[in-house]
């Protein structure tokens, strides 16, 4: 009996050791991080202050590979499918890991079973936005107008958070505005700009430069009040209970080695703490949101699961 509890120790203090010292010399190649966004978008901007960050502490490649297309579905499938190994990682948000499963009817991967959660890194405020063409300044002025003038408002969307936000606003105003769906997030924003659609929630990091220029008229932000617009009040102050935020992390296909995932996250929690990269994710409109160990991480997901599942059976959105 002490022969093979001596051998079964052994067997665990080897496995133990391999995993510390695999975690230890990862990565030894690059890494290939996947973008389920187009070049450009706010997720891409955050993820590559990310990736450089990791690229300059690990000593090794973090590539940004953009993959763009159906809200997100395409890229974070390619990730779902990969080697489990550390050296293919999702860059993404809550429309792939959260909203998307709830706005098709089927979808390639399973958000809950098919990825580890490693970093959640920060939210994105989003803000209810205009084309100065529409003569509204509130959102009280907006619902006005949109009742008195319907199916004559549009809003663009180029993935599943833009959509289930002009979507939950129509179902809580009663008002009879057109959801308009777009391939990227660019070409939503650049209707919107040109007069083709009137209004959109837009992250922070699309819409302030737009915002500053006088080319987009703000009235509200969601899900709070933010320092960056601070004489803009927010959605709820109109419409109590609407509360939409946006989030972006870092995730790995299930079955990555712990050790790695673990390695990843104090990287990145790292990361999170240096000045410079807290001024260059402030600069893009992001904010950071608290660190999360992966476990915790992987529970906020599970939370956030159900909070939209519950907004979507309000908003009374059909799958596609």
């Amino acid at each position: 009996m002490r022969s093979i509890l001596t051998i079964v120790f052994g067997i665990i203090i080897s496995f133990t050791a391999a995993s510390s010292s695999l975690a230890e010399s990862y990565p030894s190649k690059p890494v290939r991080v996947v973008m389920p966004f187009a070049a450009g978008s706010p997720t891409d901007a955050l993820a590559r202050i990310i990736t450089t960050a990791l690229s300059t502490r690990l000593k090794q490649a973090f590539i940004v590979d953009n993959k763009p297309g159906a809200s997100g579905i395409i890229g974070t499938d390619t990730v779902a499918k990969s080697t489990a190994d550390g050296y293919t990682l999702l860059f993404s948000t809550n429309t792939t890991q959260i909203a998307n499963q709830f706005l098709f009817k089927r979808i390639p991967y399973n958000p809950s079973k098919d990825f580890s959660a490693i970093a959640v890194v920060g939210g994105v405020p989003h803000v209810l936005v205009v084309n100065p063409s529409l003569p509204v300044k509130s959102v009280s002025e907006l619902i006005q107008y949109a009742k008195s003038h319907p199916d004559q408002i549009a809003f663009p969307y180029a993935n599943s958070t833009t959509r289930i936000t002009g979507s939950t606003f129509r179902v809580m105003t009663g008002t009879a505005i057109t959801a308009v769906p777009y391939k990227t997030y660019p070409q939503a924003v650049s209707e919107l700009l040109a007069g083709q659609t009137q209004m959109m929630f837009i992250d922070f990091a699309t819409g302030l430069p737009h915002i500053r220029s006088g080319k987009l008229r703000p009235l509200a932000v969601t899900p709070n009040r933010s320092s960056k617009l601070p004489d803009v009040p927010s959605v709820s102050d109109s419409l109590p209970g609407f509360q939409i935020g946006n989030w972006a992390g870092l995730f790995a296909p299930a079955g990555t080695p712990n050790d790695i995932i673990a390695r990843l996250n104090r990287e990145v929690t790292a990361i999170m703490a240096d000045a410079e990269v807290q001024k260059q994710i402030d600069g893009i409109g992001y904010e950071l949101m608290k660190p999360m160990s992966p476990a915790a991480f992987q529970d906020f997901t599970i939370s956030e699961r159900q909070h939209y599942a519950e907004i979507v059976r309000k908003a009374g959105i059909q799958p596609e």
